[in-house]
């Protein structure tokens, strides 16, 4: 069984995403918490009602009938809840995280075609940043194909994550359909990899790109292999992440258009 957060703000974005949540996951094994964040409004000296109440009251109505409208589309969904709260996206997340043990965020993007404006200068940035918990980041228009294709960027011998993403890959709707591969950018053929790497049980395919930078390789690969997961790691505190310093991500973000499944450490 998979905890999964949903934040929405009732966008076509936010509901693509919980469809995609069921195109990638098993049903039956998803335990679904679709929350909203309600921006605190402005009061002035004698406001005679509470207006954060009465947007909670909005929010909890537009909440039941997003819930309606995906018990109804996925019958066979474990559980689904709803919760509104008062403050910024930001702020509520990780109570929310950790009152209903998410293994996995997942939130639409925005953008005219590419993931480029939601993960830079977006709630979705600062959520990357601050997390706690692997977030997907799903576009717009994307469809997953029968035998998911899920790759994995790596810049070291071995699986990053390997226990979340077991976990996580343990609870695809095509379990056993779904193809992994490990990608090495290496700056040179001079380089060395590993021709394969254990996870879950199985040898996992190393694939390798030539490039002077990651986001360049990664994006080399996306041209030539069908892609329907990327998955990255963000590393907190340091000057230089492997994917995620603020330019490359930017890089990265602006030329790729496949849901992004990004780890933090």
């Amino acid at each position: 069984m998979i905890n999964i957060l949903l934040p929405t703000d009732f966008s076509e974005n936010a509901n693509s995403a919980a469809d995609f949540i069921f195109d990638l996951f098993d049903p039956k094994k998803v335990k679904l918490t679709v929350v909203h964040a309600v921006t605190p409004p402005r009061s002035t000296p004698g406001m005679m009602i509470d207006l954060g109440e009465l947007m909670i009251k909005d929010a909890d109505k537009d909440l039941a009938e997003e819930k309606k409208r995906i018990a109804l589309k996925f019958l066979d969904i474990a559980s689904i809840e709803t919760k509104s709260k008062l403050g910024y996206l930001k702020d509520v997340l990780p109570s929310l995280c950790s009152a209903y043990r998410t293994d996995i965020m997942v939130m639409g993007t925005k953008g005219e075609n590419s993931l480029s404006s939601k993960i830079l200068g977006s709630n979705t940035e600062n959520i990357i940043r601050e997390g706690t918990v692997p977030i997907l980041a799903v576009p717009l228009t994307y469809t997953i194909n029968d035998t998911p294709r899920i790759c994995i960027a790596s810049s070291k011998d071995e699986v990053p994550n390997a226990e979340a993403l077991k976990h996580i890959s343990d609870n695809l709707k095509n379990m056993g359909k779904a193809q992994m591969s490990v990608l090495n950018v290496l700056t040179s053929t001079d380089e060395k990899s590993l021709k394969s790497i254990p996870f879950n049980g199985l040898q996992v395919a190393v694939e390798v790109e030539i490039a002077s930078d990651p986001e360049k390789g990664i994006i080399q690969h996306l041209e030539k292999h069908e892609t329907d997961l990327l998955v990255v790691t963000h590393r907190h505190n340091s000057r230089i992440d492997y994917l995620f310093q603020r330019s490359t991500t930017k890089k990265l973000a602006g030329k790729m258009d496949v849901p992004l499944l990004i780890f933090l450490s």
